[in-house]
């Protein structure tokens, strides 16, 4: 998997909301496939599958959608977030437009989730019918690096993190420890904290991508620490410059 190419996306991907009604390629459909088969994932041990839909399989204005299911196990949601993020970020890279759907949900008469498992995401894509790119970071309506994070040694990193996608575009995480050992948590809400749990992930994924292109790597762990007040706790990450 190229991390630079996803990295590059995050700075001028855009939620798609108008599609061309014909469906993309053959071709195409076969190179996402590929590329959903080698996403990595946040939280080793988990078992994910992807579902990419038929037309009327979901309510959506977009001539495919793809949907995570995974089983039920301790960080799920956020692992979710992490590995759709980077079929999001392959999208916009390929130059597909996609929007996350939220709460979207397949018809469960069409649908049948694999055994043992939830939905938890479904994005939307499909060729735009609209400026499907930013043209530079102003675009983005985002908090400040300060609102997300007081590690200012990784603002030069976290840069990709504050511009990743969220529900409602409430941006819930914050970084805090150090450079080197980061504490992830986000903000309590009690309308949208599932939805903010794949939010976090989605931040991760970010987060992993942006290290990636300083030649760094991160190590997540989820064994709980202590966070600032209001905050719950998500992960941490362990960051080491690359052998």
């Amino acid at each position: 998997m190229d991390y630079e190419v996803l990295y590059d996306a995050i700075f001028h991907r855009r939620s798609v909301r108008k599609y061309d009604s014909a469906p993309l390629t053959d071709q195409a459909i076969a190179e996402l496939h590929e590329f959903m088969q080698g996403v990595k994932p946040l939280v080793p041990g988990i078992k994910t599958e992807f579902k990419l839909l038929l037309p009327g399989d979901i309510k959506t204005n977009a001539p495919h959608a793809v949907c995570l299911y995974s089983e039920k196990k301790d960080g799920w949601r956020m692992n979710a977030g992490f590995m759709m993020e980077q079929v999001d970020l392959y999208l916009s890279a390929d130059n597909i437009g996609a929007c996350w759907l939220g709460m979207t949900k397949p018809d469960k008469g069409k649908v049948a989730p694999p055994a043992g498992m939830e939905w938890l995401a479904t994005l939307c894509f499909g060729t735009p019918a609209q400026p499907m790119h930013r043209e530079g970071t102003e675009q983005f309506n985002r908090k400040s690096l300060n609102e997300i994070s007081n590690v200012t040694d990784l603002y030069h990193v976290l840069e990709a993190v504050r511009l990743a996608p969220s529900a409602m575009n409430k941006q819930p995480w914050f970084f805090s420890g150090s450079a080197e050992h980061v504490v992830i948590s986000r903000k309590k809400s009690l309308m949208l904290d599932k939805l903010n749990q794949i939010d976090t992930g989605i931040a991760l994924c970010c987060l992993m991508l942006a290290l990636s292109h300083q030649g760094k790597d991160v190590k997540f762990s989820f064994g709980k620490q202590p966070v600032p007040e209001k905050q719950i706790f998500m992960a941490a990450a362990e960051i080491t410059a690359r052998a």
